[in-house]
């Protein structure tokens, strides 16, 4: 399982300030480095697990293409060690070391590409995401990942294994762009699994609007805009690596514009997802006030029902003096004096009744709706 450290969390964190350029901050609660390494040809292929990384050296001396991966960003003496082996410029092994990075492309003197991508990791019902960095070479690409082993690039590795696509016969431009577009494409099921949320909690909005409904639709909110935060910035990126023409040559151009088109059109989805949780989230409070009106509704006919039955027993209840007047309450001595007031309430609450029911002020606005749906 995973372990994020606290800078892991969407929240925007600000760069390492006044400290001097290339400065490694190591994070106290990042996993150590986990060092994984391919080396292949068109005809074969080495995986191997190393122990150290002066072991790169003879992958290097072997093989004509390597990938190195990096999990775990915990000890500051073996990324310095990397970063010697591949020369690896200084100001990118500190973007590698702070994982606040936003997506980007970079190019150095020594004309090696730095890339920086968020990788989405789902946790349960939250969307995060690690660091995903690839500093390529003319002969290798190393990739250094936030958190211990486990991440989206396996399908990457089954096609060294087997040999499968154009990865054991291109070069390390084209392991990069892989990369890439792997990582690209593992957002579509997060966000897929998020469209479903919403209209699972449409369905139950129409059918019963409840309060409990109100933070699940928080919380797709949330991890939409930690998606959007996480996909915007890469469609730059991805522009910027079409017009590298020295790294990625014309018969990668194609390539890569695919690569653009998916970003573009994640965005088209997470877009209409964040439309549809905000109208979502005005449907429940219109459920909601309705609800509160039919309450109110309600409690207004049943207090205009029993107003004039109130007002009927009042009367009856003044009990005034018989022999003194005629006129007052000749009822009392009269043998049907009760089942008569009582008639007359019930007949004046059955009145009040039928007439709000002929009104359609005591039906529910929704059943209409309902069986207009069936």
């Amino acid at each position: 399982m995973k372990t994020f450290s606290k800078r892991s969390d969407n929240k925007l964190a600000r760069p390492n300030l006044n400290l001097p350029p290339g400065t490694l901050i190591i994070d106290p609660e990042s996993p150590k480095p986990v060092l994984t390494i391919f080396g292949y040809s068109p005809e074969s292929f080495e995986e191997r697990t190393l122990a150290h990384p002066d072991e790169v050296k003879e992958f290097i001396r072997k093989w004509p293409l390597i990938w190195l991966n990096v999990d775990g960003l915990g000890d500051e003496a073996t990324l310095r060690s990397i970063g010697e082996i591949f020369n690896i410029h200084p100001l990118a092994l500190e973007d590698i070391a702070d994982t606040s990075q936003r997506a980007k492309v970079e190019q150095y003197d020594n004309r090696a590409t730095f890339i920086v991508v968020p990788m989405p990791h789902p946790v349960e019902h939250e969307f995060t995401t690690e660091q995903l960095c690839l500093y390529l070479g003319e002969h290798c690409v190393v990739s250094f990942q936030q958190t211990a082993p486990g991440d989206c690039l396996e399908v990457i590795r089954e096609r060294i294994r087997n040999k499968k696509g154009r990865v054991r016969t291109s070069n390390a431009a084209y392991l990069a762009y892989a990369l890439v577009d792997t990582v690209i494409d593992a957002f579509f099921p997060i966000v897929s699994t998020m469209g479903d949320s919403l209209d699972e909690l449409e369905a139950r909005i129409m059918e019963e609007s409840k309060s409990s409904q109100i933070f699940d639709i928080r919380a797709v909110k949330v991890n939409l805009m930690r998606v959007r935060r996480a996909v915007w910035p890469m469609r730059d990126a991805i522009l910027n690596m079409t017009n590298m023409d020295q790294v990625w040559g014309a018969d990668l151009r194609p390539y890569l514009r695919d690569a653009t088109d998916h970003v573009a059109r994640l965005m088209d989805l997470i877009e209409t997802d964040r439309m549809m949780a905000s109208d979502l989230m005005e449907l429940y409070l219109n459920s909601a006030s309705n609800r509160l009106g039919e309450v109110n509704k309600f409690l207004t006919v049943v207090a205009t029902i029993f107003i004039p039955v109130g007002a009927i027993a009042s009367i009856y209840g003044m009990n005034f003096d018989m022999e003194k007047s005629a006129w007052n309450m000749p009822e009392l001595r009269w043998t049907y004096g009760y089942p008569f007031a009582l008639g007359l309430m019930f007949t004046v609450a059955t009145t009040f009744l039928f007439v709000f029911w002929r009104r359609g002020w005591l039906g529910n606005q929704f059943q209409g709706h309902k069986r207009n749906r069936k």
